[in-house]
């Protein structure tokens, strides 16, 4: 009889388990679960392998086994590669999952039990897996929790998975403020997010947990962050009152019955996964309600007990205190304001002074509105500092609401740029070359003005009403202006608020693009010389106006050489300015929208505005088009467009003293130009160049003014006597003139200081050259010689010096004949 075998009673079971988590690169992982079992515990950094070795974990083969095998963690960095292992399994290409974080167990997963058991991961994600530089990483992590300022920022920035915002949007310094703070208090968040519910959600979830709120500063043009936090002086608040009050929409004070004196908080536990809770009640309310009124709020974000009953005595707090709401409408005077601010209210009907508020919305509604919504309550941290008076109600002073004209204006050409943002492409075209436009200009009044009528006229006839008009932003130059300068520091500003990055502005006669405002500081950032103009110095006091939205344009078509007069008649709600009352503007037609666009990015031996220069002028422009152009800004540094069909250049150096036209070039079609200014004497210089299609000449032209070393260097030049030069064998002076015979091999020289690495320019006379040569140079260690001359004729040679020390004209034995004058220059 043969040996029995033992039955088979079960099996172990083997996996290969492809797992994902989430977003990657995580920090570390921190604990692993399998259906409830503690298979890891620790703080496991970056991509690896984790071998585990627990065969009794669900009771070993008398039960449901336990695990085995090894948990390979990817992190998904930048240059992970793909599992081998798969690879091979199911061949084809697989993905790297670089920027996933996954997990890949290999091994037995149980026995006896044929379902597969639970896994679940704790990971901690702090410094991992920012598409931006990690901002402030010392402060990111709090115990087991991330600070909300950093969740703020990776949100708002990450180029991934968030809103992508540029990271300098971000105010640094409100979110450094609330990560110190936060960081101090030790209070961090374990919180997840999921792409099923939006990055604003998220946000406001997280702002619920901490307490705080993040807002755009349009100020700053900056996203600002701020706590809700006892971190103001009440006294230095900003006031607000019934002067810049419009409207009071209501006024809220919450009743006693009713209130929540009791709040229950829920919380995670961030490594058991369990709910914690903490409750926290007003005994004051309780005792004057008799009654407990409880409320709940469930904040997974709170993952250890501490933090619960912090926040538990916090939203109790806010709950029972009764917290007044308000809702008003001010005027432009608080645009600026924004969510989270702290302001001091005082109400002289409501017995309030100087309230703590702070701001929950801002609804600034239209730029033509003139006033912002705002959504105010009561600052729980502020209430003991409040005073609360008898209401006084004095005498009512209804405002000034009469028109009054403009404090400055203008009339201005239209620009092509202008006609091109407003006609149709096909009405464009139909404009003629001898037409023109006008565009009024006009500040606001003090006052509640709301726009302004245009009338204008030519000759002495009537004024006629052509157009409405808004009122310009506009402000003066607190300094003066150079022409490279790209920061402007403001004063007597008005309506800067409703002006645009990217939009257009006037300074003097020179368009600028406006590339940043700082309204808190009163600056602006600007790209000169745009459209038709250059760029130029502006003085102190000078006005600015933003040209591109707010303006009064006249739809009459009027032509080149008319004189157009014009009056702002200022509209409010008691009616229109007496004309009588309106000063006059002018403006002289030019055909300007007709006209080619001045060349841009002038260099000047490769300077913008040169100084001083010697005798070579190297000219270096850009090309423009108006027509490619079209309704675009751009700024005079820009490289070419163009040219439009039919415009060239005009090149021009004038002696600033007498006037007298040194040199003149048009027609240049190409971008450069060079001219050689040889004068007896050093001289003050103008440098002026334009634009030009047939009979049309650019509206402006540049002009720079050079100190030009571009005098005659040589003493004795044109030989009258032999003082200066020194003569060798065969040479002699007559008639003017350096006469040399035949016979010996001999120099003429002259003594002169020659600049190491200068480029001079050697000008040579001969006359009666009947045989030999002769060459121009410079002596010293080693002499530089120019090209051989044998014939009649005026010669020039370009030497670059090095240790020279003379000017020399050497002759050969052969050589009969004269040299008339002999010239040197320095060119650089």
């Amino acid at each position: 009889m043969g040996k029995s075998s033992k039955p088979t009673i079960g099996y172990r079971h083997f996996m290969y388990l492809y797992m994902g988590e989430s977003i990657g690169p995580n920090d570390y992982l921190a604990g692993v679960k399998v259906g409830g079992q503690t298979v890891f515990e620790g703080e496991r950094a970056g991509s690896g392998t984790l071998a585990i070795n627990l065969p009794q974990l669900f009771g070993g083969d008398k039960k449901e086994g336990g695990l085995v095998g090894t948990l390979q963690i990817r992190m998904g960095e930048p240059d992970q590669l793909p599992v081998p292992y798969l690879q091979q399994q199911v061949p084809g290409p697989w993905p790297a999952a670089r920027g996933l974080c996954t997990t890949l167990y290999r091994g037995m997963v149980g026995a006896m039990n044929p379902y597969l058991k639970l896994w679940a991961k704790r990971w901690g994600r702090f410094v991992q897996g920012w598409s931006t530089p990690v901002w402030q990483p010392q402060l990111a992590r709090i115990g087991r929790g991330m600070n909300a300022a950093h969740i703020h920022y990776q949100c708002l920035t990450d180029t991934v998975w968030g809103c992508g915002l540029d990271p300098a949007l971000i105010d640094g310094e409100s979110f450094l403020r609330a990560a110190e703070q936060l960081h101090d208090e030790q209070f961090g968040l374990c919180l997840g997010w999921r792409r099923g519910d939006s990055i604003g959600n998220f946000l406001q979830t997280v702002n619920t947990h901490v307490g705080g709120l993040w807002a755009f500063d349009p100020m700053r043009g900056q996203f600002v962050y701020r706590l809700f936090r006892p971190d103001y002086d009440v006294a230095t608040l900003p006031l607000l009152d019934e002067t810049s009050v419009l409207a009071l929409e209501s006024w809220q004070t919450p009743l006693l019955d009713g209130s929540v004196n009791e709040v229950i908080v829920l919380g995670r536990d961030c490594v058991t996964n369990l709910e914690l809770a903490a409750t926290f009640q007003n005994m004051a309310n309780v005792q004057a309600q008799g009654r407990v009124v409880a409320d709940r709020r469930t904040l997974p974000g709170l993952w250890n007990r501490t933090l619960c009953e912090r926040v538990a005595a916090r939203e109790t707090a806010a709950a029972s205190s009764l917290l007044q709401r308000i809702k008003l409408t001010v005027d432009r005077r608080w645009w600026g304001v924004k969510r989270g601010d702290v302001l001091a209210l005082s109400w002289r009907r409501k017995g309030v002074q100087r309230m703590p508020v702070r701001v929950l919305e801002v609804d600034e509604g239209t730029r033509t509105d003139g006033a912002l919504a705002l959504t105010l309550v009561q600052d729980i941290d502020g209430m003991a500092a409040t005073t609360y008076l008898r209401p006084v109600i004095g005498p009512w002073t209804p405002p000034d609401t009469r028109p009054r004209p403009v404090p400055a204006q203008r009339l201005v050409e239209a620009t092509y740029r202008d006609l091109a943002g407003r006609l149709r492409p096909a009405d464009l075209v139909q404009v003629e070359d001898d037409a023109g436009f006008v565009v009024a200009l006009g500040a606001r009044p003090n006052g509640p003005a709301y726009g302004y009528t245009l009338t204008t006229r030519t000759g002495a006839g009537d004024f006629v009403e052509v157009a409405g008009g808004d009122f310009s932003a506009t402000a003066t130059l607190a300094g003066a202006l150079g022409p490279t300068d790209t920061v402007a520091t403001l004063a007597d500003m008005r309506d800067l608020d409703l002006v645009a990055v990217g939009s257009e502005a006037l300074i003097d006669d020179e368009l600028v693009r406006i590339d940043a405002i700082d309204p808190v500081a009163g600056t602006l950032t600007l790209a000169r010389g745009c459209v038709d103009t250059v760029p130029a110095p502006h003085a102190s006091g000078a006005r600015l106006w933003c040209t591109d939205t707010y303006v009064g344009a006249d739809p009459t078509e009027y032509l080149a050489g008319d004189t157009v007069q014009a009056k702002l008649l200022t509209r409010t709600q008691q009616g229109t300015l007496d004309p009588a009352l309106a000063p006059i503007a002018q403006t002289v037609l030019a055909a300007r929208h007709a006209r080619p666009y001045p060349p841009g990015r002038l260099r000047i031996n490769g300077a913008a505005w040169p100084q001083a220069a010697f005798a070579r002028f190297d000219l270096a422009w850009a090309h423009r088009d108006r027509v490619l152009q079209g309704d675009r800004l751009i700024d005079h540094e820009a490289g070419s467009i163009g040219p439009e069909p039919g415009t060239t250049t005009n090149v021009r150096v004038i002696h600033a003293l007498s006037g007298a036209v040194l040199h003149e070039t048009t027609g240049i079609v190409g971008t450069s130009h060079t001219v050689e200014v040889l004068l007896a004497n050093d001289a003050t210089v103008r440098v002026e160049v334009d634009s030009r299609r047939g009979v049309l000449v650019s509206r402006q032209r540049h002009v720079r003014t050079i100190a030009c070393e571009c005098g005659e260097k040589l003493a004795n030049a044109d030989f009258d006597t032999q003082a200066a030069w020194t003569l060798g064998a065969g040479w002699s002076i007559a008639g003017s003139a350096a006469v040399k015979v035949a016979g010996t091999a001999s120099d003429l020289t002259q003594p002169f200081a020659f600049v190491d690495g200068a480029l001079y320019r050697i000008e040579l006379v001969l006359s009666q050259v009947t045989a030999g040569s002769v060459r121009v140079g410079l002596a010293g260690v080693v002499p530089l010689d120019g090209a051989t001359r044998n014939a009649n004729g005026t010669f020039v040679d370009t030497i670059t010096a090095n240790a020279h020390t003379s000017l020399r004209i050497a002759a050969d034995a052969a050589f009969a004949g004269r040299i008339e004058r002999v010239s040197l220059r320095r060119l650089a």
